[in-house]
């Protein structure tokens, strides 16, 4: 999309706490990029591989964006970028969001003072929604911010298969069963995500639709053991569904066939699965911790503070709406989310940054 910039990724072959099966310390040409994987020393720690020779592919470049805050990386590159003189886009990616900053590592708040903060007058930031901007200059009042939302590859996700009720249910739980109202969410299963506060919200919902289904997909990070005692505790075991992660075309399918998506995280710089929901035709439901406020002018969401009560309230009101009207205002909301009219934006402040 970008095709007069030449766009070359250095990263680790770290993958949570394992490592990715691929070859290293050299380039791997990808469709329309390329990319270096170096060794992780220390899995999801540090890389001393990265950190010795990363000034090279540094030192190859115009411009360099740094997709991260707490790695180890960042303050490597930051060190290189400066000594070398090269221009620098810093992304935190909702890593300084009020609630995970107060939920994670202590250690982040020295972090920030001691191996970001004297870097400010070097870098950009991008941010990805206003939101996400105004968490920046709360810890960075003088930061220098430009926003440009995450895209999604829109043609992509107009190619699914639609289901019936019975068929779905069939599909994602292997049950022989129909479901009146299907909710869905997905992401992963952290605390982060507010899953407890949907699982207690789909109480009411049940009230009114009572052969609805809740289906729950995402990879488990420490709180699926939670979540299962407090479905069965509400005594839901036979409407709420853990599914694991999905990807690919069972995710389109998972989310287009769905009649509302879900999702009351704590915190969201963007969250990308809004706008997916968005662009198969699903109307959504988020939490004002997240900057998705348009939904409720396009009439295809809700945006609401993130308590069992405003949550439960919004899934009925988007329930009783007309299921194809939703659809088409989802859909025309999340075309302009489109990589080709996002990467219009970072083409234009990459050359600002550079010059040109």
């Amino acid at each position: 999309m970008l095709h007069d910039i030449d766009i070359q990724v250095s990263t680790t072959n770290t993958n949570m706490r394992s490592k990715l099966n691929v070859e290293t310390n050299k380039w791997l040409y990808l469709k329309n990029f390329r990319v270096k994987y170096y060794n992780e020393t220390i899995i999801d720690k540090f890389s001393l591989s990265l950190a010795f020779n990363v000034w090279r592919d540094i030192k190859q470049a115009d411009l360099v964006h740094i997709q991260s805050i707490f790695n180890t990386p960042t303050p490597i590159s930051l060190i290189y970028a400066k000594i070398l003189k090269k221009k620098v886009i810093l992304s935190p990616r909702g890593s300084l969001g009020e609630w995970c900053l107060e939920n994670g590592n202590r250690f982040k708040s020295y972090w920030l003072k001691y191996a970001i903060a004297p870097f400010l007058n070097d870098v950009i930031w991008h941010s990805t929604a206003q939101q996400e901007k105004n968490e920046i200059l709360k810890i960075f009042p003088t930061a220098r911010v430009e926003i440009i939302p995450n895209g999604i590859e829109y043609g992509k996700f107009q190619n699914y298969n639609p289901l019936t009720s019975k068929q779905y249910i069939e599909k994602f739980l292997n049950l022989d069963a129909d479901a009146e109202k299907i909710v869905v969410s997905m992401g992963r299963i952290q605390k982060k995500k507010g899953f407890d506060i949907l699982i207690n919200s789909f109480v009411d919902v049940l009230n009114e639709y009572p052969e609805s289904k809740l289906l729950i997909a995402g990879e488990n990070e420490g709180e699926l053991t939670k979540l299962l005692s407090l479905v069965n505790n509400l005594k839901l075991t036979e409407f709420v569904f853990f599914i694991g992660p999905i990807s690919g075309q069972d995710k389109i399918d998972f989310l287009s066939n769905a009649d509302l998506f879900v999702l009351p995280s704590h915190n969201e710089n963007f969250g990308n699965v809004y706008v997916e929901s968005l662009a198969v035709g699903t109307p959504i439901v988020a939490s004002t911790n997240t900057p998705w406020c348009e939904v409720e002018d396009a009439d295809c969401g809700k945006w609401v503070p993130n308590s069992i009560k405003e949550t439960s309230h919004a899934m009925m009101k988007m329930l009783s709406k007309d299921r194809e009207t939703m659809r088409r205002n989802a859909k025309t909301l999340a075309e302009k989310y489109d990589w080709k009219n996002v990467a219009v934006q970072f083409k234009k402040v990459y050359e600002n940054m550079v010059g040109l």
